[in-house]
């Protein structure tokens, strides 16, 4: 029996752990979603109650995304959960990329939409940015005709930086 070989995958590693900026040694590590405050205490709360069946898988997503839908006016339908941002991330390039297409990311940002973005064979190109901040401007110069998704993170991640938005919608 011959066994299956995986794809190589040229991308970089996503590495977690410490960060550092230039040569100093960061306290918080914005990109990994940590936060100095930590939990609010009505989210520690809330866990309390129903840590006691979390062996068991929630019976659907329905209730959860129809409460969504209300409170933010969207179609129940048109709203996709996940375990994290990289699931949903690593779902919307297997939804939408073939090889050749092209992905466009600000270049100081969440390393995932690269690494989804390769491993789905998609070209992705890497978008200046002025002073750690997206440039709208620079992100459209970067698509094409072969542009399938664009990645915006606001606040962005890992620099924290916001685009406002006058930006964004201009």
């Amino acid at each position: 029996m011959k066994l299956p070989k995986a794809k190589k995958i040229n991308s970089e590693k996503y590495l977690v752990g410490p960060s550092t900026f230039g040569k100093k040694q960061a306290r918080i590590k914005l990109s990994a979603n940590e936060s100095a405050l930590g939990p609010s205490p009505k989210a520690i709360k809330e866990y309390k109650k129903i840590a006691k069946n979390f062996k068991r898988y929630p019976p659907d997503d329905k209730m959860l995304r129809n409460i969504l839908a209300k409170k933010f006016r969207l179609n129940s339908e048109r709203i996709i959960l996940g375990s994290g941002s990289d699931q949903i991330i690593e779902l919307i390039c297997k939804s939408f990329l073939n090889k050749n297409d092209e992905v466009v990311v600000p270049k100081h940002s969440f390393i995932v939409y690269r690494i989804y973005s390769k491993i789905n064979g998609a070209k992705v190109f890497l978008a200046k940015e002025n002073n750690f901040t997206i440039s709208i401007n620079n992100i459209l110069s970067c698509v094409t005709k072969k542009t399938k998704i664009v990645f915006l993170a606001n606040p962005n991640n890992p620099t924290g930086t916001c685009i406002n938005k006058k930006d964004l919608i201009n």
